[in-house]
């Protein structure tokens, strides 16, 4: 009963997470396609460090983006 229990519970854990990771993408996707050049730039690194792909490094002369906030602009 309780090896019915953890299985269970480890399947019902394993279906949100993947529930959860496939609306994440969907908006990722949505909001790629409605953005500019830049702002695909800007998700795909922001996605990058989600993903461990370290700090994104600012050019030089430039100061790095705060985190969170931004807006994404609407192509004509």
């Amino acid at each position: 009963m309780m090896l019915t229990a953890v299985i269970v519970t480890a399947a019902v854990l394993g279906v949100a997470k993947v529930v959860r990771d496939w609306l994440i993408l969907r908006q990722v996707r949505a909001a790629m396609e409605a953005g500019t050049p830049e702002d695909r730039v800007r998700i795909g690194m922001r996605l990058a460090e989600a993903l461990g792909g370290g700090q994104s490094a600012a050019a030089p002369g430039q100061a790095p983006e705060p985190p969170g906030g931004e807006v994404v602009t609407p192509r004509p």
